[in-house]
């Protein structure tokens, strides 16, 4: 089984009734079909970045689960057939890995050079406003 995200967006002008019902429709289909809902986000009405079938604002909802590849081309066919359901896309989900934490020894002498040199260009920067602002006066 793999992990997946799948992202919809709903009619603007539908009541938290039937939001909560399309986003349980929709999670039973993912259960019926063997899938498992592992989150549910609903992230509520955003503006959209252009009109979609005549429609400024939409209600988006994510949902994150897991099942066999071939349960994402029914998902979809049933996302088309849904009145409700103006915009959809499903991806493969993948854990972002952290990244590799730079050693400490090198780190240290390296970030202590930059501290150094900030202060010394900090000193000669005070310096010379200082000239500069005695020659005016």
């Amino acid at each position: 089984m793999r992990s997946y995200e799948s992202i919809f967006v709903l009619k603007p002008d539908l009541n938290d009734n039937k939001v909560d019902g399309q986003v349980e429709r929709v999670k039973e289909f993912i259960e019926k079909n063997g899938g498992k809902i592992i989150v549910i986000e609903k992230w509520g009405k955003k503006k959209l970045a252009y009109l979609i079938k005549k429609n400024r604002f939409g209600i988006y909802v994510l949902i994150h689960f897991e099942s066999a590849p071939g349960l994402v081309s029914l998902l979809q066919r049933n996302y088309k057939l849904n009145e409700d359901i103006i915009r959809y896309m499903t991806v493969i989900h993948q854990e972002m890995t952290p990244r590799a934490q730079p050693s400490g020894e090198g780190t240290e002498s390296a970030l202590s050079l930059i501290h150094e040199g900030s202060e010394q260009n900090s000193e000669g920067l005070k310096g010379t406003e200082e000239d500069s602002i005695e020659d005016v006066i």
